[in-house]
């Protein structure tokens, strides 16, 4: 443990003589929409909702972090991620909210600007429904350690210019006990700033 302590204090401390066009610090924002599939009793809220004519549906999510870069190739990041998705038709409703706490990496392997990333998870659900056959219940599923994996294309990098956005997709899986997991896909535009 002492010798990947020393070794990550020399990287942090030599990586300005090799990333030179990068800043070593950053923040990511973004926005996001996508398709949780929910595991568990969550899906029969949804079903109900989904199953009725004219329902209305909306996804959004957001995404951030924090990263350091050693190298212009690598970007390790803390950050979070949420998603919300909203069901309703007249007087029944289904809401759902999706947040997570990520820590991970970014690589970009190829000059340009696509990277893939694969992060830890941590994180739980809270829904609001009230259904034909429920009533009105508010629940809350049990903190979970999963992993998200994604890609993006980042157009700043392959223009070099800022405040050109990237465009990314990300599979999250979510362990939320008792036999269940979500698997959440989203897709997202996010900018560095």
């Amino acid at each position: 443990m002492k010798k990947t302590c020393i070794f990550a204090a020399v990287l942090m401390a030599l990586s300005p003589l090799f990333a030179e066009s990068t800043k070593p610090f950053g923040f990511d924002a973004g926005i996001a929409s996508g398709g949780p599939v929910y595991g568990g009793t969550t899906n029969d809220s949804v079903s109900s909702i989904t199953g009725m004519s004219g329902f209305k549906r909306i996804i959004i999510g957001f995404t951030g972090d924090f990263f350091y870069s050693p190298v212009d190739q690598i970007h390790l990041f803390t950050g979070a991620d949420t998603l919300a998705d909203f069901l309703w038709n007249d007087n029944w409703y289904s809401y759902h909210f999706d947040y997570a706490f990520l820590v991970g990496a970014k690589v970009y392997p190829f000059s340009g600007g696509f990277a893939a990333s694969a992060a830890y998870a941590l994180g739980c659900r809270n829904d609001y429904y009230n259904t034909a056959g429920t009533g009105s219940v508010t629940s809350y599923a049990k903190w979970g350690n999963g992993f998200r994996l994604g890609v993006e294309f980042d157009f700043s990098k392959l223009l070099n210019q800022k405040y050109i956005p990237a465009l990314g997709f990300y599979y999250r899986f979510m362990p939320r006990g008792g036999d269940m997991y979500d698997n959440i896909f989203a897709a997202y535009v996010s900018i560095e700033l």
